[in-house]
């Protein structure tokens, strides 16, 4: 593959920030300015599911988001479902505030609370269905996971794309967020090569603190890529006291890898933004809308 040109990178930045979508937790929803003053109209803001949260308080955020303007994805646990009777009423609750889309994922619940273990279980309900949700995400490990051995990981995804295939889901897959590009464009061509065909939206840090960051790296196995994270801040000590890390190397790699390769699964990013939403969403809107220029292959600086 050739080296994508300065031109070529940008016009990947912009294709992989155009449909970029942001997660945040139903509690911090309170303590958010106005979506609107932030997000462009129709933006996924993904719910995160936090073991024993109430299911009203996911409810009344994915009623705010929708009325804000914005497209809420709650997230569905399957090990917090206790049978096929709670889901049904769950997905009728998201139903009438408006939710069109959910995420799968297995849940951090080492035990399950009832008969599901595992998101291709929901998938395979035909309850989502009933209720009217088409477009549905399930989860990505391009750096594994830490309970789970990857050969296991490559088959159940694959049973979760046959599964949304036979039932007609608009099927795509988020990913962990992930500081090395290297890991993510390697998983994304073996799974490709295994006959994987659905979007990938690529899971991104916020604008937030390196040391935080460094946190809830280790407690979400992405170990991997935090020598990476190390690199870039300049070193441990220097990872400890730096203000912001700006996830633009990392976004660049994945944007060379797209640019280098039409058939790419890449498609979207989405951020995590770990308490950061305004200034991530501030720097995202700005790489959408073109208002940057690359500085080298591993930096961008914002022009407005």
């Amino acid at each position: 593959m050739t080296t994508p040109t300065y031109a070529e990178l940008s016009t990947a930045v912009r294709r992989l920030m155009s449909p970029f979508s942001v997660e945040i937790t139903p509690r911090e929803a309170a303590t958010l300015p106005p979506l609107p003053d932030h997000l462009a109209a129709g933006t996924a803001v993904y719910l995160t599911f936090l073991p024993h949260q109430p299911w009203t308080e996911t409810v009344a955020v994915a009623r705010a988001v929708r009325e804000a303007g914005m497209r809420p994805v709650p997230h569905l646990a399957a090990r917090a479902v206790p049978d096929r009777r709670s889901l049904q009423r769950m997905l009728t609750d998201l139903t009438a505030v408006g939710v069109e889309d959910v995420l799968l994922l297995a849940g951090s619940l080492t035990t399950p609370v009832g008969e599901f273990s595992e998101s291709a279980q929901i998938l395979d309900t035909g309850l989502l269905e009933e209720a009217g949700i088409r477009r549905v995400g399930i989860v990505g490990h391009p750096e594994g996971h830490p309970d789970v051995d990857d050969d296991e990981l490559f088959r159940a995804l694959a049973a979760k794309c046959g599964i949304a295939r036979a039932r007609g889901f608009d099927l795509h897959l988020v990913t962990q967020f992930c500081f090395d590009p290297g890991p993510i464009v390697a998983w994304e061509r073996r799974i490709r090569a295994a006959g994987v065909d659905v979007p990938v939206h690529v899971g991104l840090p916020g604008l937030t603190s390196p040391a935080r960051l460094l946190r809830f790296g280790l407690s979400c196995g992405v170990g991997p890529s935090l020598k990476v994270l190390r690199q870039q801040a300049g070193g441990v000590l220097k990872l400890a006291t730096s203000p912001v890390h700006h996830p633009d190397a990392t976004l660049l790699g994945l944007a060379a890898a797209v640019a280098a390769d039409p058939r790419s699964l890449l498609r979207a990013v989405h951020f995590f933004p770990f308490g950061a939403l305004v200034p991530t969403a501030s720097w995202a809107a700005d790489l959408r809308e073109g208002r940057f220029e690359v500085d080298d292959r591993d930096s961008l600086r914002v022009t407005a």
